[in-house]
Order: structure tokens, then C-alpha cells, then sequence
């Protein structure tokens, strides 16, 4: 445990980094098992996680949610090829050292996942376990696989789901063009239903907590630097700590080949794949992802 425990008093925290950068997190839950989760590296922030997980959840963890290089009041670095998550991972290493522990039980979600799995690879002996959920993996051969998914899934939403897709394809072309958060931000409102097994279900809740506009300025800056390392699927057998890998079993955006293809090359892993779920579990299956959590961490 950190020597200060002001470390982890819920609420906002920043701190100076070995490199003089600044780096914010913000904790959530007040339970024994203290629990890194890095948010996105590509400008969504950690807001959708602060108040979407079950109580349950914030009760039996201390979650520390890390806002990587360049989101909201962690700073971008001098060099902007550096706003990869490759690099990222570099940035809870600086949380690890902070709040002065040897490891760190690390979650990360979606492109956070990516983040997380970069430091189990870059700094497998500070890992004391890895939960990756619904998370990307960057190389060429799997994002061919995920690509074909997308594809596959996105035509087979109903009908009424139709502006819905439109919007997503829209943003991956626009993004050069991007200006503003705003804009930004509209494409997300429209498209947000993809993300989701049962969106007349849980479309209100999953607003709630993506209620914040991804930052322009990030979304580039990393979309440029992301395909300087882009061979994480090769270095999948440099993991040693005890990994999940859970998944929602129609999420579009990181579909479950994904995670199986994490799962069957990562020694000591574990795959989890939720029924009528997608992109966001915690939100659409609130009790199994609690019991998966849970058997993991050995929570009782």
C-alpha cells in the first residue's frame, strides 16, 4: 500500500511525473483491492467509468481511473509522436511509482485495454494481474479480423440503427477534418447505439456516462502516432501476470475474435465472453460482470 494515503481519497488527483510531465486520475470507490484503470489514450477521458460501474463494484475496489498524456489535465509531451499508446504505457508505470507500490493490478477497457496490455509487455514484473475488457489489439493481421467484424455486424444492425451506422462511418473519414470537440462529440451521440447488445434497454445509462465530448486534439495527435508500434500481437508471450480477458459477445467495435485471439497467446489467461453484451458490460450485465470480476480477484 502507498505510504500516503491521500493517494487514494476519492475525488481528482495530479502529480509530477520523473519527466516533469503532469498526470491526472481520479478515484473512485473506497474497497480494499486498489485497482488501476487507464482510460482510452484517444480523448474520451475517464468520466464514462466514475459513476457507471454497480456499487458493488466501488465497494469492494479502490478503482484509480488514469487519464494518459493529453487528456483533460494530463499533459501532452513536447514530442507529439509520443501520444501512442505504445507510449502511454509509460504513463502508469509514473502512476505505479507515485503512489510508491512494486505492482499494480491494472483494468483497461477498449483502447485503455491496448494501454494496459503495452505495459504487461513493456513492464511485465510491475503487473501483479491484468483484466482486459472488450480491448483492442494493434497489429496488422488481427485488424484485418476486426475490420471484417465491423463490417459484418454493423450490416447486420435492424434498420432504424441505420443513421446510427452511417454516423460511425462518417467519423472514421472525418477525423483529419475534426476542429472542434463539439463535432467530435455529435458523431458519438449519433452513433452510441452501436455499442450496444439492447440499446432501447440501456442507451439512457450508457448517455449518462458517455456524457463528456472527446477531445479533438487527442483524437489526432493519437491516430498519428498509433502505427509507430503497431506489433502488440507479436508480443503477446511477453505477459506473466495473471490475466481476464472478458468480452461482450456483440461488441462490434473489438469483437470477441479479438479477445480470443489476446486469450490464446497470453499465458495464464482467462476469457470471458458475456451474452447480450457489447462494447460495455459493466453497463449491460451489471451482475455477471460483478461475478466474473469478482472470481478473478477472488473477492468473497
Amino acid at each position: 500500500m502507498p505510504t500516503d494515503s491521500g493517494n487514494l481519497a476519492v475525488g481528482a488527483h495530479a502529480f509530477t511525473t520523473s519527466t516533469n510531465a503532469t498526470l491526472t486520475y481520479f478515484v473512485t470507490g473506497t474497497g480494499p483491492l486498489v485497482l488501476v484503470n487507464v482510460a482510452p489514450g484517444w480523448g474520451c477521458a475517464s468520466g464514462l467509468y466514475h459513476t457507471s460501474f454497480g456499487q458493488e463494484i466501488y465497494d469492494a475496489f479502490t478503482l484509480l481511473h488514469l487519464e494518459c498524456r493529453g487528456t483533460r489535465g494530463s499533459s501532452f509531451p513536447e514530442d507529439m509522436a509520443q501520444m501512442s499508446s505504445w507510449h502511454m504505457a509509460e504513463d502508469v508505470d509514473h502512476l505505479r511509482e507515485h503512489l510508491e507500490l512494486e505492482q499494480l493490478d491494472v483494468l483497461g477497457h477498449s483502447n485503455g485495454g491496448v494501454i494496459a496490455l503495452w505495459y504487461a509487455i513493456r513492464f511485465p514484473t510491475r503487473v501483479r494481474r491484468l483484466v482486459l475488457m472488450c480491448s483492442n489489439l494493434v497489429g496488422p493481421r488481427i485488424e484485418e479480423v476486426r475490420q471484417h467484424y465491423i463490417r459484418t455486424m454493423l450490416a447486420a444492425r435492424p434498420a432504424e440503427e441505420a443513421d446510427a451506422v452511417a454516423a460511425f462511418h462518417e467519423y472514421a473519414a472525418s477525423i483529419p477534418r475534426l476542429e472542434t470537440d463539439e463535432q467530435a462529440g455529435s458523431y458519438f451521440d449519433r452513433f452510441m447505439p452501436l455499442y450496444l447488445s439492447q440499446p432501447e434497454r440501456d442507451i439512457m445509462a450508457w448517455r449518462a456516462a458517455f456524457s463528456e465530448a472527446p477531445q479533438v486534439k487527442v483524437i489526432k495527435a493519437h491516430s498519428l502516432a498509433e502505427s509507430a508500434h503497431f506489433d502488440q500481437e507479436d508480443q503477446l508471450g511477453a505477459v506473466t501476470a495473471p490475466t481476464l480477458v472478458m468480452v461482450g459477445k456483440e461488441d462490434f467495435i473489438c469483437a470477441p475474435a479479438v479477445s480470443e485471439a489476446m486469450a490464446a497467446n497470453i499465458k495464464n489467461s482467462t476469457l470471458s465472453v458475456l451474452d447480450d453484451a457489447g462494447h460495455v458490460p459493466w453497463i449491460e450485465q451489471r451482475e455477471k460482470f460483478a461475478q466474473v470480476l469478482f472470481a478473478f480477484f477472488d473477492v468473497k
